[in-house]
C-alpha cells in the first residue's frame, strides 16, 4: 500500500522535470527565432538606424539616396579585349578548365553585337532589368526587321545564352561557337 499511494516515485519526478526542461528549452529557441526574424524583417535590421540624432532634413535626404541605389542597374565588361586570360584560350592545353572564360565571351558579346536595345530609349548596347529572352520573343512578333527571323535561330541564340549565364554544365569552345555564329546570323537580319 505505501509503494501504491506514492504514486510520485523517483522515476515519475525524473521525467516531470526532463519534460519541463525539453518544454523550456523549446519555447527559448521559439522565441529566440522569432525575435530575431522580426529584427531581420525590420528596415535596416536591429541595428542603429542611419542618421541617428542627425537633424530631419539630413536623415531624409539619407533615405533618398539609399533609397535610389535600388535603381543602379550596371552590367560590367566581363573580359576586356586585352585581358591576359584570353592568352590562356590560344594555349594548347587542358581546355575544360576555361570554361568560364567562354561563358563570360559570350555575355560580352550580347554587347558588342549589333541588335538594337534602344527600343526604349534606353543606351544601344544594354539590356538591364529585361528578360533577354521575353526581349527577343517582343522584337520577333513587333514590326521591325527581326520579324522574319526563324524561332529555331531565337531559340538556339537564347539557349546558348541561358547555359552560360546560368547553366551549370559545360560550356567549351564548341558551345560557344555555336552561340557566336546564332547571334553573328541574328545581327546580320
Amino acid at each position: 500500500m505505501a509503494s501504491g499511494s506514492n504514486w510520485l516515485s523517483g522515476v515519475n519526478v525524473v521525467l516531470v522535470m526532463a519534460y519541463g526542461s525539453l518544454v523550456f528549452v523549446l519555447l527559448f529557441i521559439f522565441v529566440k527565432r522569432q525575435i530575431m526574424r522580426f529584427a531581420m524583417k525590420s528596415r535596416r535590421g536591429p541595428h542603429v538606424p542611419v542618421g541617428h540624432n542627425a537633424p530631419k532634413d539630413l536623415k531624409e535626404e539619407i533615405d533618398i539616396r539609399l533609397s535610389r541605389v535600388q535603381d543602379i542597374k550596371y552590367e560590367p565588361q566581363l573580359l576586356a579585349d586585352d585581358d591576359a586570360r584570353l592568352l590562356q584560350l590560344e594555349t594548347q592545353g587542358n581546355q575544360s578548365c576555361y570554361n568560364y572564360l567562354y561563358r563570360m565571351k559570350a555575355l560580352d558579346a550580347i554587347r558588342t553585337s549589333e541588335i538594337p536595345f534602344h527600343s526604349e530609349g534606353r543606351h544601344p548596347r544594354s539590356l538591364m532589368g529585361k528578360n533577354f529572352r521575353s526581349y527577343l520573343l517582343d522584337l520577333r512578333n513587333a514590326s521591325t526587321p527581326f520579324k522574319g527571323v526563324r524561332k529555331a535561330l531565337i531559340d538556339t541564340l537564347l539557349d546558348g545564352y541561358e547555359t552560360a549565364r546560368y547553366g551549370t554544365g559545360v560550356f567549351g569552345q564548341n558551345e560557344y561557337l555555336r552561340y557566336q555564329e546564332a547571334l553573328s546570323e541574328l545581327a546580320t537580319v
